[in-house]
């Protein structure tokens, strides 16, 4: 078959220097030749048709591409031989000769309304081949041996190849073209109708593949028979890879709201959206306020919204057997107040977020509490499919209303407890002041019963006994104060008579258990601010302590109390004794309530020694001495004359 030459011709050619170097040579050529036709046809005595050979002389000036240069060169021909025929013939006369200038004029004359047609046809062509440059596809044309014989502009951006790379060369060698289906269907299809079209897959010429859109036609010459196709190809690699990734993208979103455990709805907002804009040109500005005034407005757009789809997370917990029984108006499953609906709409109109909590109805009847969230298109845009996620928390708020209940008993218990605690502490700092009365009541008896009475000695010890019931008093009140909250009375305390009181008030039990008392306070100690009374009170608790710690004792025993300046504290006290010491298991809870190394004791004095001393802004701790005994040391603030701490 005949191949199908280029269609890349100087007739329409574009207008460059060596193009127009080249007609002038073919012009020059020719009317060199046309002087060498007629200087033998007028001087030599042959007598064939030289004047044919002027069709030559048309034929290379034809190549130039001017019309002008056509007609003219035809004209100049046909005169030229006129004139050859006259000088050697004379008068025409009917002759061989006269056939012969006849034939020649004929074949000059046809030559060059040929040129001229074929000029025409040419300028044609090349206005097509013009426009076939000026389009973004790629066309290539290749004959029926697969030679590329036609390569655009198009074709060298899709494929990276210029025409002089590609033209002559196999396509199917060049682009590797690849069909998804079978390429002989294809080809049977392209020759049986004269059209294909589909997507195939071809090589760049950086070894990347494209995508390309193809259409293909088969050209055919006069007598039908396939001469060329011509392919053209649009590059659709971006499309496929995008609509590649939508599909993903809506894989990812089908796959999580389906198999997602939490509740997903879509619902469709459009009639809804529609009439909030009719609002709005109505003139209506604040929709929260006009549908707090019309609440007919929330209830029809609660029936115009329909749920649409949901995800099986959403058909248990609504109680439904499949996915169909819950589609359809979103007041079937909406709780009759429609408060939560009506702030949804006055936060979503133009695009945004609402979410809350709400109940819904599932189809027993039964009523849940869900989180919601919704999340309304930005802008212009469709309203047909808004995702809702919910969150049955009916549970969570059960437990919570349970927890609620819970608490109340506890707080219930944490009174009782506090008051246990209130009267075990009252009765701790009671028994101090209540046994130094006794002690003093049962001396002013012994000394009245004397058989001669000392007035001044049983007075003394009555006026102890009134002192030590006041203080017994100032005990108790201090504790209901703790207990209650009230504010506290505290001035400068001067430590050193405070101590003294204190060793006066346990006079009776250091004479008794045989324990020397040794207090080291210098004059230039500082006084801290607190509660006298319940400063009293932690210097006694710690002293009655020591006492029992020494109590069977076989050494010396001795209770040193020392109170010094401390740099970071402000006043550092510590009560000291030499007796049993604070034994290991019981030295991590030695200041919990109820602790205590004594049968008898009721493990109160050291819970309230430090909260009183933390109170006061304080800390308290205690250690073991190395050669037996325990210390307790205790700070109190100087510099901060702030109220104590509740």
């Amino acid at each position: 078959m005949a191949r199908f030459r280029p269609l890349q011709s100087q007739a329409y050619a574009p207008e460059t220097r060596p193009r127009r170097l080249v007609a002038g040579v073919l012009m020059a050529a020719g009317g060199l030749l046309a002087l060498g036709v007629f200087l033998v046809d007028t001087f030599t005595p042959l007598q064939s048709a030289v004047a044919v050979v002027y069709v030559v002389v048309i034929l290379l000036v034809a190549a130039s591409g001017s019309r002008r240069a056509i007609v003219g060169a035809t004209v100049g021909c046909m005169l030229l031989t006129a004139v050859a025929y006259g000088r050697g013939h004379g008068v025409p006369v009917m002759d061989a000769s006269l056939l012969r200038c006849a034939v020649s004029l004929g074949a000059i004359a046809i030559t060059g309304v040929l040129a001229l047609r074929n000029r025409e046809r040419m300028l044609t062509i090349a206005g097509q081949a013009r426009l076939i440059e000026l389009t973004h596809d790629s066309i290539f044309v290749r004959d029926t041996d697969d030679v590329i014989v036609l390569w655009n502009g198009g074709a060298e951006q899709l494929y990276g190849w210029t025409a002089q790379e590609a033209l002559g060369r196999r396509a199917s060698d060049l682009l590797g073209t690849a069909f998804p289906g079978d390429h002989v269907e294809a080809e049977a299809e392209l020759f049986g109708t004269g059209r294909w079209e589909g997507e195939v897959f071809q090589r760049h010429r950086d070894d990347r593949i494209v995508i390309v859109e193809a259409r293909c036609a088969l050209l055919r010459d006069e007598y039908g028979k396939p001469r060329a196709i011509l392919e053209a190809g649009t590059d659709v690699t971006g499309r496929r890879a995008a609509a590649a990734a939508l599909a993903e993208s809506e894989r990812r979103y089908r796959s999580m709201f389906e198999n997602s455990r939490f509740c997903f709805w879509e619902q469709d907002y459009s009639l809804v959206m529609e009439r909030v804009r009719t609002l709005r040109e109505a003139g209506v500005t604040d929709l929260t306020a006009y549908l707090e005034a019309h609440p007919e407005f929330v209830s029809e757009a609660t029936a115009l919204t329909p749920i649409v789809d949901v995800n099986q997370a959403t058909v248990r917990m609504l109680g439904a057997r499949r996915r169909e029984e819950l589609i359809g108006p979103l007041a079937r499953v909406l709780a009759p107040s429609k408060r939560t609906f009506a702030r949804v709409l006055a936060t979503i109109e133009g695009g945004g977020v609402a979410e809350g909590e709400t109940q819904l109805m599932n189809l027993d009847g039964e009523r849940l509490t869900v989180l919601f969230a919704l999340n309304m298109p930005l802008g212009p845009t469709r309203y047909d499919r808004v995702l809702i996620s919910v969150v049955d928390i009916t549970d969570r708020k059960r437990a919570e209303r349970a927890l609620i209940a819970v608490q109340a008993e506890l707080a219930q218990a944490a009174r009782v407890t506090a008051l246990g605690e209130m009267s075990a502490s009252i009765a701790h700092e009671v028994n101090q002041p209540l046994a130094a009365i006794v002690t003093h009541g049962e001396a002013s008896l012994r000394w009245l019963r004397r058989p001669d009475p000392d007035l001044d000695e049983a007075c003394d010890g009555i006026e102890r006994v009134v002192r030590d019931a006041r203080r017994a008093s100032e005990v108790v009140h201090r504790v209901r104060s703790l207990a209650s909250k009230e504010p506290r009375q505290h001035v400068r305390v001067d430590f050193a008579s405070l101590v003294d009181e204190c060793a006066q008030l346990l006079d009776g039990e250091l004479v008794q258990h045989r324990i020397a008392l040794s207090v080291d306070i210098g004059r230039d100690t500082p006084m801290p601010r607190g509660d006298r009374v319940q400063l009293q009170q932690v210097v006694v608790n710690l002293m009655a302590n020591a006492i029992r710690a020494m109590s069977d004792a076989p050494h010396a025993r001795r209770l040193y109390i020392r109170a010094c300046a401390d740099a970071i504290d402000g006043l550092l006290v510590e009560v000291e004794d030499n007796g049993t010491g604070i034994p290991e298991h019981i030295a991590p809870q030695l200041f919990d309530a109820f602790v205590t190394t004594r049968g008898d004791g009721m493990g109160m004095g050291l819970a309230i020694c430090r909260s009183t001393v933390e109170s006061h802004g304080g800390r308290l701790w205690a250690t073991n001495r190395p050669g037996g005994g325990a210390t307790f040391h205790f700070t109190l603030p100087v510099a901060m004359a702030v109220e104590a701490r509740a």
